[in-house]
Order: C-alpha cells, then sequence, then structure tokens
C-alpha cells in the first residue's frame, strides 16, 4: 500500500447498504470499505505511530478486524468510518505499548502474538484481494491508471486528471464505472 494523501481520506458515500451486505458475509463489501476508507485509516494510524510500515499494518489489522467483527459495527450516521478510526487508533495504541514493552521486558515473548487473525479470516481477505486484482487487471490501461492513482496511491481526481492528461470529469466518470463493475464482478463471487 502507498501512503495515501490526506486529501483522498473519507468519503461522503452511504456505507450502511455495504455494512449490512459485509454482516452478512459479502466479500465484496469488505473490498468497498476499504477502497473507501484504506486512506483515513492509513492516516489516523500514522498519526499515532509516526512510521509508514507500521501505520500500513495497523490499516490492514483494521480491516482485517472489520471482517473478524462485522457482525458487531457500529455505523454512525451513514458512515463506518468512525468506528473503523476508533479501531484503527486502539490498535495502533496497542502496537506502542507492545514495542515498549519489548524495549523494557526482557522476558518477552516475541515468538507468541496476541489477538492473530484466523487462518479463515486471513484467506478470505486474500480472496477479496485476489478477486481485485483480477478484475483491475480486465480493465483498459487508462482505467488502470486510474484505479491505482486514485485508490491505491491516493490521488484526488483533480491530481489523476493531471497526471493523466484528461479531465477532471472523465476521470470521476471512468472511476465510477470502475467500482460499479468491481462491486457488480465481486457481488457474484460472494
Amino acid at each position: 500500500m502507498h501512503a495515501p494523501t490526506p486529501e483522498s481520506t473519507g468519503s461522503s458515500v452511504d456505507d450502511r447498504p455495504a455494512v449490512d451486505r459485509l454482516r452478512h458475509g459479502d466479500r465484496g463489501a469488505l473490498t468497498e470499505l476499504y477502497r473507501r476508507h484504506a486512506g483515513a485509516v492509513y492516516w489516523n494510524a500514522y498519526g499515532v505511530l509516526r512510521s509508514r510500515p507500521d501505520a500500513e499494518e495497523m490499516t490492514a489489522d483494521a480491516f482485517l478486524t472489520l471482517w473478524t467483527r462485522r457482525r458487531e459495527v457500529e455505523v454512525f450516521g451513514s458512515s463506518a468510518l468512525p468506528w473503523l478510526i476508533v479501531t484503527v487508533k486502539n490498535l495502533s495504541r496497542n502496537r506502542l505499548r507492545a514495542n515498549e514493552r519489548r524495549r523494557t521486558d526482557p522476558l518477552y515473548d516475541a515468538d507468541h502474538p496476541a489477538d492473530a487473525p484466523s487462518a479463515e479470516d486471513l484467506a478470505a481477505l486474500e480472496e477479496a484481494m485476489r478477486l481485485i486484482r483480477g478484475v483491475i487487471a480486465e480493465l483498459p490501461v487508462v482505467d488502470q491508471r486510474i484505479f491505482r492513482l486514485c485508490m491505491v496511491d491516493g490521488l484526488s481526481y483533480k491530481e489523476a486528471a493531471a497526471r493523466l492528461g484528461l479531465a477532471h470529469g472523465s476521470v470521476r466518470n471512468r472511476l465510477s464505472r470502475v467500482r460499479l463493475r468491481l462491486r457488480r464482478e465481486l457481488g457474484e463471487g460472494s
């Protein structure tokens, strides 16, 4: 994961339908929520940890927690982002405490990870990511580049448009079609 820009964080889209699908085990809903909120989650983790690799790991852990605790997720207003931010901040603070224990406790057992995700949860997350990569690989090259710039690198529509020499509206519309295709294709596999 490349660090998203602060401008790409958050969303005004209603998360309630995706969270409802997530509660019923829809892996595509997890992917949708990740795409929508990974930037904001990452920057909140980074604010606590001040380490890009740790923030990336805590972002992944927050979405894994979202999957494993999907029946407990609360939507505030129409957004799952507050739940994700509380989760990633707690995970990040726990990481800081664990790092401190490692530095000060000579008996710390580094071979005993706490709260390790189950193999089933990791497999589900990996399957969802494999499906996303497959769908993206089938897109026209320009749509792949738009997806990468906006969804992976965290650029705004305006920034992506400038890099690609396209109109802002064209980037927005093409990315919207990509998102619809992902929802359609991933929803069929769930």
